[in-house]
């Protein structure tokens, strides 16, 4: 799967447009020769084989002959050169920042993860942020350029600033400058949503499923949602999609780590709810990948906490829903996984119905992936070092 998408209204002259398609369709493995391109883009050969010319100097392509059994010239062989640049993604992983060099083609070159303590402020994050990002620049291999590092971040950010203001994973942080400690070690930065970046990717690769308006909900350590039309993700500033911050009466005076009382997160959030769960089954695992499947057979809508959890829960997205009117909401986090509880939340979601002349949304469960995560966060920059390669030719 390629991650770049060729803007081609960035490019004035005729011959750069063209240099732009044929390199979108050999990426896409659509076009495999110089024939190939001439018919599918209606140039000549003249033309073609000038294209071709800048995108092998480019390094965007390989040209490789292939052996022949009798005379004449053996058949060339396009082929994109993935490898050609790299990006640096920095995101989340339970308590951990996790790090994955990708290419133009979605591969991981090479993965690196670094726990942070719970108690860690803003100068520890910022020192394996940085050791992060420059372990992963280390990583690229000969020949390759970097785009940057996409920094795909939960919790509440701000995106004009570059700054990540809290995370409920780590409460001590407070208002982390994350462009100015990324800028100088592995530069350009791009700043991101984590559930920004997950639903533009699956939005690229299942555009049947996540099209028109869609909602993304991840409900575990914390619990926030996206918000896309056709793909493109509304997150104009960074500070969206809060509504595991949504004030209840329901819950009282509960503290939360955001400074406020009676949040959502604070009776349905898995940093509220593992305590009470630990109880009943003391060896569930926080990360919630490995969570996912140890709550997949347990009976937890016995518990009265998970009963009041699906209830705030489920009238929260009805409300949410009366704000963005998405004809579909995806789910993922380790609750979704448990057929029972999540039967449960259907019923209850669907009982608090919707507004006349609206249907109530679909409601399915995704497996939580953060491939699709850092696919989302990768892609922009990738997309922007490809136009520039085709831009300035070597």
């Amino acid at each position: 799967m390629s991650l770049v998408a060729i803007d081609e209204t960035r490019f004035a002259l005729a011959h750069q447009r063209d240099c732009a398609r044929a390199y979108a369709l050999v990426l896409a493995g659509q076009a495999h020769s110089r024939g190939e391109l001439s018919r599918l883009l209606g140039l000549r050969s003249t033309s073609t084989s000038r294209v071709v010319a800048d995108l092998v100097a480019s390094r965007l392509v390989i040209e490789s002959t292939g052996e022949t059994a009798g005379r004449g010239r053996p058949p060339a062989i396009l082929l994109a050169h993935t490898r050609r640049v790299g990006c640096s993604v920095i995101h989340v992983s339970s308590q951990s920042l996790s790090g994955a060099l990708v290419d133009l083609s979605g591969h991981l070159v090479a993965e690196h993860r670094m726990p942070i303590q719970p108690d860690a402020g803003n100068e520890k994050i910022a020192e394996t942020m940085a050791m992060l990002a420059r372990s992963l620049v280390e990583a690229m291999p000969a020949g390759m350029s970097h785009a940057g590092t996409a920094v795909s971040l939960s919790g509440l950010i701000d995106l004009r600033r570059g700054q990540w203001l809290m995370a409920s994973r780590w409460p001590r942080m407070r208002g982390l400058d994350v462009e100015a400690i990324l800028a100088n070690v592995a530069g350009p930065v791009e700043i991101c949503r984590n559930l920004d970046a997950e639903l533009r990717a699956r939005a690229a690769r299942e555009p049947d499923q996540f099209g028109g308006g869609t909602l993304l909900l991840h409900w575990g350590w914390g619990i926030g949602l996206a918000y896309a039309q056709d793909g493109k993700p509304f997150a104009p500033t960074g500070s969206f999609g809060e509504l595991g911050h949504w004030r209840l009466a329901a819950l009282g005076g509960r503290a939360c780590g955001c400074g406020n009382t009676g949040c959502l997160e604070t009776g349905a959030a898995l940093w509220a709810l593992l305590p009470v769960l630990r109880q009943r089954w003391p060896t569930l695992d926080e990360d919630e990948k490995r969570l996912a499947r140890q709550l997949a057979s347990l009976d937890l809508i016995s518990l009265p906490e998970i009963d009041t959890a699906c209830r705030t829960l489920a009238r929260a997205l009805a409300n949410a829903c009366r704000l963005l009117f998405p004809s579909r909401i995806a789910v993922s986090g380790p609750f979704a996984a448990n057929p029972q509880l999540w039967a449960h939340f259907n019923t209850l979601f669907r009982a608090e119905g919707t507004m006349d002349g609206f249907a109530v949304p679909d409601l399915a469960g995704v497996d939580a992936s953060q491939l699709y995560e850092i696919h989302g966060a990768a892609a922009p920059l990738l997309s922007r070092a490809a136009e520039a390669l085709l831009l300035s030719p070597a």
